[in-house]
């Protein structure tokens, strides 16, 4: 059995339905990337070195390893003068060898332009050439970089700057500590471009676009974030993070959805997503959306890929 919160706020930023405890707080993993962008592109760093929309696509997600993925980064890293030397992120395992079962015969599970936050880490490498800051010290909390990705996080989503915890992420760069309800915030913000001013409106407009424009960039093949994309193309702007974390929002109905599984079950993840958007009407037929049939009620296969039961959700969401 696994346990949620969600958090669904409206347009104004609002909460309209929740379960569980959408205040719990937590930390928000790769779900703030599309934040941590930002000062690249208010800062005026993208412009300056050209970054392209498909560049920025990468830049904002958990890319899954591909050559073409390892591919942009490099074309990311070369923009600033940049190489694979000057990534901190570390390595593992390439998601799509993961999702593909495949062994890396090649040493790819110690590439860090392989590295799912890669992409982001180009980023802030970027940025702290712009700044011209030590690009050694680009992960260092106290950095001018994340100093500015933390303002960015906690303007965005409306979390407290003085109760923000931090902490290291599984990419080695700070991560920030936030609810669901603001998770949720954050994303209605990004998806409707309301970022409180131009220069920060224009930069989610990018942002999102960019999400939108090269999902298969922004995530990869065989997972979700990529499903939810195709299914609402256009319209969903999505992002999960580890330990079974998401925020995503519709840009046609306003509403944001900030989830977190408590016990951090990946497999939970989908069928509750499905079965939220299900209840706010997003979802009326699941045979309408093929990308997601099969995941919102996910069979649980023994060693023989025996069908053994089902990961189901069970749960009413509650109208405030």
């Amino acid at each position: 059995t696994h346990h949620a919160s969600v958090a669904v706020v409206d347009a104004s930023g609002k909460l309209t339905h929740y379960l569980g405890d959408p205040y719990h707080i937590t930390m928000a993993r790769s779900a703030i990337k599309p934040f941590q962008l930002l000062p690249l592109i208010t800062s005026g760093a993208a412009d300056h070195f050209g970054f392209t929309t498909e560049q920025l696509a990468i830049m904002a997600g958990s890319h899954s390893g591909s050559d073409r993925h390892r591919k942009v980064v490099i074309s990311n890293l070369e923009k600033s003068s940049s190489s694979s030397g000057d990534l901190l992120c570390g390595a593992h395992l390439p998601l799509e060898m993961l999702v593909n079962n495949q062994y890396p015969e090649l040493d790819e599970d110690k590439d860090p332009l392989r590295h799912n936050c890669s992409g982001k880490h180009s980023g802030f490498i970027a940025l702290a050439k712009y700044l011209k800051q030590d690009v050694a010290t680009y992960l260092e909390p106290e950095s001018e970089v994340q100093m500015m990705a933390r303002a960015s996080v906690c303007a965005l989503t409306d979390f407290p700057i003085d109760r923000m915890k931090v902490a290291v992420d599984g990419c080695s760069a700070p991560n920030f500590s936030m609810t669901p309800f603001h998770l949720a915030t954050g994303f209605v913000r990004l998806a409707l471009g309301n970022g409180g001013d131009k220069k920060t409106s224009v930069a989610l407009d990018r942002v999102r676009n960019a999400m939108s424009e090269y999902p298969e960039l922004f995530s990869g093949e065989k997972r979700f974030d990529l499903d939810l994309m195709r299914s609402f193309p256009n319209n969903i702007a999505c992002k999960v993070g580890a330990e079974s974390l998401e925020g995503l929002a519709f840009r046609e109905l306003g509403v944001g959805v900030g989830i977190k599984i408590h016990d951090g079950a990946k497999r939970a993840l989908a069928p509750i997503i499905i079965e939220v958007l299900r209840q706010l009407g997003l979802i009326a037929k699941i045979e309408d959306f093929p990308y997601l049939k099969e995941k919102a009620k996910p069979a649980v296969l023994n060693s023989r890929k025996i069908v053994t039961g089902h990961v189901v959700a069970e749960f009413k969401l509650k109208e405030v």
